[in-house]
Order: structure tokens, then C-alpha cells, then sequence
């Protein structure tokens, strides 16, 4: 249920978030061979001791807004006929960074980033079709990383720094999906109903055999009792057919991450000064949340009724009780590696090419399990299966004048997620986006970098599924398909000091 890995349709693939800086998401996120003063230190911390300045910073924020929709396959049960689609209402998403750098020596460089190298947002709202599934989630990781860089010779650099990283999410989730309420009604519900009915035939056979004047008053009081509780199963039953389509249950899971420690190294070699090649390494890390804790949201009605079929079952749980305990699970942050080239033909172009490869294969499942094992909830068990992916950049700039720099790039972004693992909490596909930004300098110290990055899907849409489980029973109950749409819309600002 813990499923705290969705991604939203802006983000990179998984849940990595790639805008860094505004200047390289005007280039398409390139940099790794690129000389970028304290950008250099999340992009290849090698490139720092390359800076020209004794000090240079560099802030700024990206807005994404995302849209992503879904629509049902045609059926059986809807006729063959494609059902409406049902979008997403995703908040405005703010990553950050902040980076400085400086430079004691000719050749030493030592700085320190801060930026959200993940994170993802999504919300379908409460009662859409597959809010068993999902309903909301928000899911961000925070990096503070200083960073050592220095020169082996005029054109060799090295370069080391630490990722320490810490995060949280929340989630909401439905957790009476429609077969299960199908399966309460057709488990439960009706042979009490049958059973009841049975017994009121029998005991108002028997008050209509006893003799004139004989004391019914017990058989009576058997007869109203036996009647109010079928009336009750009457009212659930109806009740639970009214709700298909709406989330009468639901839980929401807020948890903190631990900190974790992880290594972010490079290297970049000056081949001539036209051409430069680099490559850069970041390590996986696990995000392990200890005590995460559950709230639950039930309607009244639903509340009522959850407590009835448990006095007719004694011993049977419908609800998990999530809220009475703590929940621990682990999220890995995959081992990327990024190969770049810079070519420079004049003063005035650069060109850049990055490669870039993802560990994904690492997020192969989440586990959730209870603390309090006395409170005797199973483990809640999603399969993933992640594939590793390659992602290709491309960008260039063009320095018009000492006060303008324009930018272009673009960038092809593989999914990790195999078709028979789509769902919702990842409606994943291979990206392809186009960048645009400028950069204008005031004076000699200062410059303010906009960019502007559209998303798409290489395909028009994209299908898939999933499939559900039973909480207790482990039991497969359906598969959740339809076909996904999305795009986003991508700015970012930033302003740089160099003194």
C-alpha cells in the first residue's frame, strides 16, 4: 500500500528530478563536460576547479506543472467502448538548488550543493477509478553535498563529494476497491441475507402454529430481532452497491527517511580547447523510513457497517488496522553514470552530448511491514521490476553579446517500467522533451537564467496494467489496464554571482 515511488509527468523516469540549474535545463540537462562553476557540483564535480572566479553561486527554483490522464480499455463490461478519461490535478512543483564554490588555489576548488536529486507528485483525487490504487502522493528527497575538486595538470581535473540525503512522503490510498466490496456483498453479506430469511420463514411457521391463547411473545421478539438484522444486511448491501464509485475508506501514510550517504565523483579532461570529454558517477543509496504512521478516513455509514459484519464474523478484520502502529520500507535511489562531450568550434558556440545510464534494476519491489507485529498485518508487497535505462541529451549555446547567452537542447528519457507494471502511482513512459533559455548578464558579476522545457510521451499514449492483490488474502483480484496520456510544462530561474 506503501507505495512511495510514483513519479509525476515532469520528472525524469522513476522518480529522479533533473532540473539542477536553469541554464542546463535550457540545454536539455547536459553539463557533464561542460565547465560550470558551482553547477558543476551535482552535474561533474571535477569541472569546479576549472572556475575562473576565487568565488562563484548560483540559486534558483524550477515550476512544473504536470498533467496526466487516463482512460479505460474497452470491455466487456463497458461495451468495447474506450471509458472517459480521468485526469490528474497535480500541485505546482518546486524544486531547488543552491550551490557555492571556491577556488584557494590555481588548482583546488572545495564547495557545497544543496538540491532535490528526487522526488515526484501526483493526485488523481479521492474517488476516481483507480483510487484503490492511488489517490495522492508526494514523495521529496533533500541533498547537501560538499564537494573537493582539483587540477592534475592545465587540462585534467578530478573531483569527490558527498550526497547526504534525507526525505519524507505522504501518501492516500482507497482500500475497499470494487472487488472487494463485490467480494464482502457476494462473501458475506448475501448468505446472511439467505440465512436470515430462512430463519424468519421458520420462526413465523412456528408462530402460526401455535394454538390460540399460547404465549408467542418470544417467538415474536426472535421474529423482530431476526427481521431488523436482516434489514440491516438489506441497507449494507445496498449501501456498498451505491459506493462502487466512490472512496468510502481510505488510509493516508506519512513517513521521514533516515539519512543516507553516498558518493558523487567525476572526472574531466580538456582534450584540446575545442574539445573536452568527462564522465561523472553517482551512488545508489537506500532511503529507509523506521516509523512511518497511518491515519484512516472512514464515512460514517462505512464506520457502521464495517462493525456489523464484524459482529456476524467474529474474528474477521475487513480493515486492516494500519493506524494502530508504525510501518518501516526502503526506497533505493539507483547508481547513475553520465558520459559527456563538449565541443566549442568558436569563442561564441558550445555544443554538449551527455549519455546517461540509471541503475533502476535495484527497485525490483517495496516491502511495507508492521512494527507491531502483535497487531498481526501482513506485510504489504508491490512488485516493480525496474529495468535499467539510458537517457540522451543534447544542447548548445550561443553567446550573442556580453549581455545575452541563448540556449537550445533536447532529450530522449527511457521508461524503466515494463508494460504488464504500468499503473497509475507510475504512469511511466519514454520521454521526449525540447529546452529553450537565455541567460542576461547586468554586469560583469551577475547573471539571471531563464528556461523553459516542454515534456511529452514519444508515443501518443501509452498502455498498460497492473496487477492488484488482496490485502489479507494475497490473492490476485484484478487487473487495473487502461491506456496513459501526459505532458508538462517546465520552468526554471536562477541568478549566478562571480566575484
Amino acid at each position: 500500500m506503501a507505495c512511495a515511488a510514483a513519479v509525476a509527468g515532469a520528472r525524469a523516469e522513476g522518480y529522479q528530478v533533473n532540473n539542477m540549474s536553469a541554464k542546463q535545463t535550457g540545454m536539455g540537462h547536459v553539463g557533464t563536460a561542460m565547465k560550470l562553476n558551482s553547477e558543476s557540483i551535482y552535474f561533474n564535480p571535477a569541472a569546479t576547479a576549472f572556475q575562473k572566479s576565487r568565488f562563484n553561486i548560483s540559486a534558483g527554483f524550477t515550476g512544473i506543472l504536470s498533467d496526466v490522464s487516463y482512460r479505460p480499455l474497452p470491455t466487456l463490461e463497458n461495451g468495447y467502448q474506450s471509458g472517459p478519461a480521468e485526469k490528474s490535478d497535480n500541485k505546482l512543483s518546486t524544486p531547488l538548488h543552491v550551490y557555492f564554490n571556491y577556488k584557494p588555489t590555481e588548482r583546488l576548488a572545495v564547495g557545497v550543493g544543496f538540491y532535490t536529486p528526487d522526488g515526484s507528485s501526483m493526485n488523481w483525487g479521492g474517488n476516481w477509478s483507480g483510487s484503490h490504487l492511488i489517490q495522492e502522493i508526494n514523495l521529496a528527497a533533500y541533498t547537501v553535498q560538499p564537494t573537493v575538486s582539483y587540477k592534475i595538470c592545465d587540462r585534467l581535473s578530478i573531483g569527490a563529494g558527498l550526497m547526504i540525503t534525507w526525505g519524507n512522503f505522504n501518501l492516500s490510498r482507497s482500500l475497499l476497491s470494487k472487488t472487494t466490496r463485490q467480494g464482502i456483498i457476494t462473501g458475506m453479506i448475501d448468505p446472511n441475507i439467505t440465512k436470515a430469511q430462512e430463519g424468519i420463514a421458520q420462526l413465523e411457521g412456528v408462530i402460526a402454529q401455535l394454538p390460540d391463547g399460547a404465549d408467542k411473545t418470544a417467538y415474536q421478539q426472535q421474529l423482530a430481532q431476526a427481521q431488523g438484522a436482516l434489514q440491516l444486511l438489506q441497507n449494507g448491501k445496498g449501501y456498498l452497491e451505491s459506493t462502487m464509485d466512490q472512496s468510502i475508506v481510505a488510509a493516508r501514510l506519512e513517513g521521514s527517511a533516515d539519512v543516507a550517504v553516498g558518493v558523487n565523483a567525476g572526472i574531466l579532461w580538456d582534450i584540446t580547447d575545442q574539445w573536452s570529454v568527462a564522465m561523472s558517477y553517482r551512488s545508489r543509496m537506500n532511503m529507509k523510513v523506521g516509523s512511518g504512521r497511518a491515519t484512516m478516513n472512514i464515512a460514517p455509514e462505512a464506520a457502521a457497517l464495517i462493525q456489523q459484519m464484524g459482529q456476524l464474523s467474529p474474528g474477521t478484520e475487513l480493515i486492516p488496522a494500519l493506524d494502530r502502529g508504525t510501518f518501516r520500507t526502503e526506497l533505493p535511489l539507483p547508481t547513475t553514470v553520465t558520459w559527456g562531450v563538449s565541443f566549442r568550434p568558436t569563442t561564441k558556440w558550445e555544443l554538449a552530448v551527455d549519455l546517461q545510464w540509471v541503475g533502476w534494476s535495484a527497485y525490483k519491489d517495496l516491502n511495507v511491514s508492521f512494527n507491531e507485529k502483535e497487531l498481526g498485518i501482513k506485510d504489504i508487497y508491490s512488485v516493480k521490476n525496474y529495468s535499467n535505462t539510458l537517457t540522451f541529451r543534447f544542447g548548445g549555446q550561443y553567446r550573442a553579446t556580453n549581455f545575452l547567452t541563448a540556449r537550445m537542447g533536447m532529450y530522449v528519457d527511457e521508461s524503466p517500467v515494463s508494460s504488464d507494471y504500468l499503473n497509475p502511482e507510475t504512469p511511466s513512459m519514454t520521454k521526449l522533451a525540447y529546452t529553450a533559455g537565455l541567460s542576461l548578464r547586468p554586469t560583469r558579476f551577475m547573471s539571471v537564467d531563464l528556461a523553459y522545457c516542454y515534456v511529452s510521451s514519444a508515443d501518443p499514449e501509452r498502455t498498460g496494467s497492473y496487477p492488484v492483490y488482496g490485502y489479507t488474502s494475497g490473492a490476485l483480484e484484478e487487473v487495473f489496464s487502461g491506456n496513459y496520456r501526459l505532458h508538462a510544462h517546465v520552468f526554471s530561474v536562477g541568478v549566478g554571482f562571480s566575484f
